[in-house]
């Protein structure tokens, strides 16, 4: 006997299969638009926007039998989730095995790629007709069809935007591979903005509540770190404009980060060795100034090789990489150093960890960065 339907389960199918659709094709759509704009940059041949067009009616003419007969061997619904676990794995490996190749030989892994997407795309495509009346009833199964070609429409209007953002994210990583100096500049910068967030949120919990300190002296620091921003400026805005070699940009980055490293080591000893508000106050103030100072003439360092050596073309994609990761790892700083000063650990050790492990990092990455700063002189 059949299973009847009421009006209230299809509209709640309705309103899934409206999301589902959408996402689906919205994302199915934007990528092919990408591949395509990837192709053509890289096989300069028309034909890259139309790949799609030749392998998609020719894996459903093929596949036609083996496809309708396993819709209607199986159970839709399994059909469906397994058809969607091995269409985002075909996904994870292009993606795996695009970083590993070069522009030469990318047709070799887009049509392989193309053609088990389509088989997938099929698949779920025949599934999902097949199944209309297992999802809402015969009354509703009109508004279903509407609302499914109205989700593919706004997804197909969209598509394009948001493939030229997909293949804009490619582009810069594909850029980060070939320019690794700049992959090193930007870990390096995110790791530092991770490490001065327990600075920033640090050194006022550790006065006030741990050294029960008054709030003048949380002035004074905070007053000194901004005199060290000052201070930065001013001296980078009086050196001569001119064009560096790599080899004295290495010396120039070197200076700075030791001193940032040995100012936070320095500050953590001093919170951790004395509660005196005069020596805290003085030595506080110097350290603090000087990891305000080394972050602004690195930050400064930074932003002209950047701007003097990265494509114009690139630029743009390369400054919105590195202002994102650095904005979005602080959060995760403050959660984690949130938690390790609540935890009623001596906030001078903390600081101290975090500058000893700041320095061993900038140990390990620093001969990287000088190698490849070599080899491009």
């Amino acid at each position: 006997m059949k299973n009847i339907i009421s009006d209230r389960i299809s509209n709640k199918q309705i309103i899934k299969d409206f999301i589902s659709n959408f996402i689906g094709s919205l994302s199915g759509k934007s990528f092919n638009f990408a591949l395509g704009l990837m192709l053509l940059d890289q096989t300069k041949s028309a034909m890259s926007f139309g790949i799609n067009m030749i392998i998609y009616p020719l894996v459903s003419l093929i596949f036609l039998v083996p496809i309708g007969n396993l819709v209607d061997r199986y159970p839709h619904k399994k059909i469906l989730i397994y058809n969607f676990i091995f269409r985002i794995f075909i996904f994870l490996l292009f993606y795996a095995f695009y970083f590993l190749m070069d522009s030469s030989s990318i047709l070799y892994l887009v049509i392989p790629f193309v053609i088990l997407h389509s088989i997938t795309v099929n698949i779920g495509d025949t599934c999902y007709s097949a199944s209309i009346h297992e999802l809402v009833n015969d009354k509703k199964i009109q508004r279903l069809s509407s609302v499914t070609q109205t989700a593919i429409a706004i997804a197909t209007m969209l598509s394009p935007a948001i493939g030229v953002i997909f293949y804009g994210v490619k582009e810069i990583i594909q850029f980060l591979k070939e320019n690794q100096i700049v992959k090193y500049i930007i870990l390096v910068s995110a790791i530092l903005n991770f490490f001065y967030t327990s600075i920033s949120i640090g050194v006022p919990f550790v006065l006030k509540e741990q050294l029960l300190l008054d709030n003048s002296t949380v002035g004074m620091l905070e007053t000194m770190a901004a005199v060290g921003m000052l201070l930065a400026s001013i001296s980078m805005s009086l050196l001569p404009d001119k064009k560096e070699n790599n080899i004295l940009l290495s010396s120039k980055i070197t200076m700075p980060l030791v001193l940032l490293t040995m100012a936070i080591i320095g500050l953590g000893v001093t919170f951790a060795s004395t509660n005196s508000q005069i020596i805290i106050s003085f030595l506080g103030s110097i350290f603090m100034g000087i990891i305000a100072f080394t972050l602004v003439v690195l930050n400064i360092i930074v932003m002209t090789y950047l701007q003097s050596t990265i494509e114009t073309k690139f630029l743009g994609r390369v400054m919105s990489t590195l202002f994102t990761l650095n904005t979005s790892i602080m959060p995760i700083g403050t959660l984690v150093f949130t938690y390790l000063f609540q935890k009623e650990v001596n906030g001078g050790l903390i600081f101290i960890f975090g500058g000893g492990t700041l320095l061993i990092y900038i140990i390990i990455m620093l001969p990287k960065i000088f190698r490849i700063l070599k080899i491009e002189n």
